[in-house]
């Protein structure tokens, strides 16, 4: 409940800082358990099927992007909402073309490219339900790539670069990024984790920043090498083997984890660094086989408060992805220039940014609520079907009748969510060096969370 007051407090001076950008720039407002090459085990093993939305569609394809452009796919609609009925937005200002295959494939490289898949790993993109990953598949900012309970991936998210990446994923975990080059040459990049376990390896920053959200922990990398171990009811272990690693939870307290000593931030407790003996394998073993079993005596309880977070924003977030579907001739616009590697202006698009960025505020305060709930819905699901969590929700279905109809009854869901991602990562685009644009693109990488980079010095 905190939490929500604080994002409410938060959503309020947002709406301040919205108003005053757009007058500022005339714009729109746990098979084996381990993590992949790491060396050690995360959550103890289950069984069961990783939930997943049901495509409607029988032949629906994979939602990677083109390799060769590294573009989102220049045709892509809001499932679940109606057709847009605006009219065409105005043909942009001719822009500039990117300057060469060299600099196309560097762009590429730095955005994120799929270099490991085993077992179950999926897409979540607007313009498909999700669909299957492979090797070589580009992933863009906001794409959620999620791992089966017999899925692993590895993304490349520009390593070589200063504030660069390798992000390697173990089974039932959910997460997406945000990252955009600075003048120097680094990279400012953000990770939302939403379910499960993440390896990563950060690049030496220079003058970029590496941040990491997890449920209400914010993690501040220095350059180094961690593994983030998160529990369905919001539990995490931070762990490293390089470097150093800031964690802050949502209260303020800070602690820090490096080589030796672990953060630990259990959901009934305050954050704290414990000691790691030199077998830190074995050390995260026990914490996430401890933690899962606190976690199963009440599963029915966070399975009920996650669904009551889902249903109560339900409806407002769906209209107001209908409302940003009218904008849908703006994407379309913007989908294609972005593809024919074009470089957007400052002056462009003024109106249509106007327009689409008084809904897409919006669709954000459903999103801070709805997504980390539906992920973790997702997760609980695959547990439920292990025999985890099995029972009488607080509204007196049962949760077998619940997760039976939750992938049909969340498959527009899942559309909407890709949707809006995939407006903020084009707002974000067309708005490049903008104010207005700045704004929106900083806000989009914490959406699980809400706070990552709502701080006072935003406004």
């Amino acid at each position: 409940m905190e939490r929500t007051r604080m994002q409410i407090i938060t959503l309020a001076a947002l709406s301040l800082a919205l108003a005053a950008a757009l007058a500022a720039c005339g714009g729109g407002a746990p098979k084996d358990g381990t993590v992949p090459d790491a060396g050690t085990s995360v959550p103890a093993d289950t069984t069961g099927t990783q939930p997943g939305v049901s495509s409607p569609v029988a032949d629906a394809t994979t939602p990677a992007a083109s390799a060769e452009s590294g573009a989102q796919p220049a045709e892509s609609t809001a499932p679940g909402v109606s057709s847009p009925t605006a009219p065409e937005a105005a043909a942009p200002t001719p822009a500039a073309p990117v300057a060469s295959a060299e600099a196309a494939a560097a762009a590429r490289r730095q955005i994120g490219e799929i270099t490991m898949v085993e077992g179950k790993v999926t897409v979540h993109r607007a313009g498909g339900y999700p669909g299957p990953a492979d090797i070589g598949d580009t992933i863009m900012a906001y794409d959620v790539l999620v791992t089966g309970p017999d899925g692993r991936a590895e993304v490349d998210l520009g390593s070589g670069t200063a504030g660069g990446a390798i992000v390697k994923l173990t089974k039932n975990t959910a997460f997406y990024f945000d990252t955009s080059a600075l003048d120097d040459g680094s990279r400012r990049t953000v990770l939302q984790l939403l379910t499960g376990a993440l390896a990563i390896k950060v690049d030496k920053l220079a003058g970029g920043s590496f941040s990491l959200a997890a449920d209400t922990t914010v993690l501040g990398v220095r350059g180094t090498t961690f593994i983030v171990d998160t529990i369905p009811d919001g539990s995490i272990l931070v762990t490293t083997t390089e470097g150093s690693v800031e964690v802050t939870d949502d209260s303020g307290g800070k602690e820090t984890s490096s080589m030796g000593n672990a953060v630990i931030l259990p959901v009934d407790g305050s954050i704290a660094t414990v000691g790691v003996p030199a077998d830190a394998s074995t050390f995260r073993k026990k914490w996430t086989e401890d933690a899962f079993a606190a976690f199963a005596a009440k599963a029915l309880f966070y399975t009920s408060n996650y669904v009551a977070a889902l249903e109560a924003e339900r409806s407002a977030f769906d209209a107001a992805v209908m409302r940003l579907s009218s904008q849908e001739a703006t994407f379309r616009t913007w989908r294609q220039a972005r593809a024919d590697g074009t470089v957007p202006r400052f002056t462009e698009y003024t109106e249509e940014k106007k327009a689409v960025a008084a809904v897409l505020f919006d669709c954000l305060k459903g999103l801070f609520t709805m997504e980390r709930a539906f992920f973790r819905l997702q997760e609980l699901k695959a547990y439920h079907d292990a025999g985890t969590g099995v029972g009488k929700l607080k509204d007196g279905r049962s949760s077998a009748e619940y997760f039976k109809a939750f992938d049909t009854a969340t498959a527009d869901l899942a559309g909407n969510l890709a949707y809006v991602r995939e407006a903020l990562g084009l707002f974000a685009w067309v708005s490049a060096g903008s104010p207005l644009g700045s704004f929106f693109g900083a806000k989009a990488g914490s959406l699980g969370t809400g706070s990552l980079f709502l701080g006072e010095e935003d406004w």
